[in-house]
């Protein structure tokens, strides 16, 4: 049974035009986020440039901020990817790289 009352879905946008959704999973662990899920989904059926991605609370459906991990997740697979974010009660769009500047990176 799930622990965590965070219920979320990722709409991503890719080059093609086509638009994958995905949802959270919840576990007496700690699930994973809709990002994995929605990009794995995305890659699996041959897409690699990703455009635009926006998070919604499952409860009532507002836009809501990728957490951390989220954030390097996508940073990862789509460097310049556009992020739609609620900010002071209205919707912002930026991209990942302005909202996570200084991500974790391989020195070697």
């Amino acid at each position: 049974m799930a622990n965590r009352d965070i219920r979320s879905a990722l709409l991503l946008l890719c080059a093609s035009g086509k638009i994958y959704t995905g949802v959270n999973v919840d576990s007496c662990g700690y699930g994973p986020c809709a990002e994995p899920i929605t990009i794995g989904t995305a890659i699996s059926n041959g897409e690699r440039v990703f455009k635009k991605v926006v998070a919604v609370f499952g409860g009532d459906g507002k836009i809501m901020s990728p957490c951390g991990n989220c954030r390097q997740l996508l940073l990862d697979y789509a460097p310049n990817i556009g992020v739609i974010l609620p900010h002071d009660g209205k919707v912002m769009k930026t991209t990942i790289k302005e909202i996570f500047p200084d991500p974790y990176s391989n020195f070697g």
